[in-house]
């Protein structure tokens, strides 16, 4: 005789059970893959790390020579603390501008300025100078007190001027940013009393007229709704665990966009030339017009009038072809300058300038300590025997 079941005991639904064992592996693959993502972001941010500490590869004997110090090992550090700083951020008007930095050799302000390795305020007393420019004038591969700007508010206070000078240089830019850069700080209450433009390698890094910066496309995609990719291609493009695959079958890591653009004529090293004279002729008028001096620094680059075999350590070719817009747009300049179709007044021609001794160049493009040091005497002798500086 078979026992009846008891009436208070459920019997399992077979449905419930699959839905509740497949909610309990979906969340744990949804863990997994969180934990996998995590662990692949830390992996891929130390293999990034160490890729930048080892660019460049310099011998202890060779940074010595490039620096002209006794102490590689500080510009070790100065090198992998600037190859570790922060991307670039959005910004109203000149599209892009320098994360704040803390660092021990790169201080970059929540006001957009690099920091000189003493204090400074721009709201503070006494005269002010701005310094716009490039990597070159920011500095990309020495230490805050090491820059133009930085060398230059030595020489004005050496010759005792009560003034700060102040770092606006960012990777990168050119003159339309800078100038643009100058013209918010101007509408935001912040004035100097002498700017200083130093301009030319990237002028001429992008031959495009009209301007793009070198997030224009990035702006111009992410604007363009109708034409984004998938969601799901969009997640993966920004997967950590699958870019350490990537790099674990031999890809390297991402670098970022290459915004060089050969100029194909002499009609398109002309129109680059237009675009810095006439930016340079703007400011200029904004200066005259708000009671500011403006000064505008040629600089030197190592296509031009330079023998890059007295570098210490030498420079493949194909580094140097990436600047070959400046070998072309430099001698075209001089044509142009001694034809009196530039500007001239408050112009410094720097561009063959070399350091009296020591080297100039500590990479490809990027100046010496000692280099940085010549330049801002050059620059810091001009404001002064002109009496730009109250």
């Amino acid at each position: 005789m078979r026992r009846r079941r008891s009436k208070n005991r459920d019997e399992p639904n077979p449905v419930g059970t699959l839905f509740t064992n497949t909610a309990k592996l979906c969340l744990g693959a949804a863990l997994v893959l969180v934990l996998a993502e995590w662990g692949g972001g830390l992996a891929m941010g130390k293999i990034r790390d160490n890729r930048a500490i080892a660019t460049p590869s310099y011998t202890d004997q060779e940074i010595g020579s490039l620096y002209g110090t006794d102490n590689p090992q500080l510009y070790r550090d100065v090198l992998a603390e600037g190859a570790r700083l922060g991307e670039a951020v959005y910004s109203p008007m000149v599209e892009y501008a320098l994360s704040p930095q803390s660092g021990r050799y790169f201080t970059i302000t929540a006001d957009g300025y690099r920091g000189n390795g003493s204090s400074q305020d721009l709201a503070g007393p006494g005269a002010k100078v701005f310094v716009f420019g490039g990597s070159t004038t920011f500095g990309a591969a020495v230490a805050d007190n090491e820059t133009i700007p930085a060398y230059l508010d030595g020489v004005l206070k050496a010759a005792g001027k009560d003034s700060q000078v102040f770092n606006f240089g960012v990777s990168s830019w050119f003159s339309t940013q800078e100038r643009i850069a100058l013209e918010r700080l101007l509408t935001s209450g912040r004035w100097p009393d002498v700017a200083v433009f130093v301009d030319g390698l990237s002028d001429f890094q992008a031959c495009q007229v009209p301007d793009r910066s070198a997030w224009s496309d990035r702006l111009e995609q992410s604007t363009r709704v109708a034409v984004r990719p998938p969601l799901t291609t969009e997640l993966l493009n920004r997967s950590n665990l699958l870019a350490l695959g990537h790099w674990a079958l031999g890809e390297q890591p991402a670098e970022a966009p290459d915004r060089a653009i050969a100029c194909s004529s002499d009609a398109d090293v002309d129109k680059v030339i237009r675009r810095l004279d006439t930016n340079r002729r703007i400011i200029l008028a904004m200066a005259d017009r708000l009671g500011f001096k403006a000064v505008f620094v040629q600089q030197p680059v190592p296509t031009y009038h330079y023998d890059n075999t007295k570098r210490p350590v030498p420079v493949k070719p194909g580094l140097l072809a990436h600047h070959m817009n400046s070998a072309k747009g430099y001698p075209r300049m001089a044509e142009m300058r001694a034809a009196g179709q530039l500007l001239d007044r408050n112009t410094l021609w720097l561009d063959e300038l070399e350091p009296a001794e020591g080297n100039a160049y500590v990479d490809t493009v990027h100046y010496s300590p000692r280099f940085n040091r010549t330049l801002a005497e050059a620059i810091g002798r001009h404001i002064l025997d002109n009496s730009l500086l109250p």
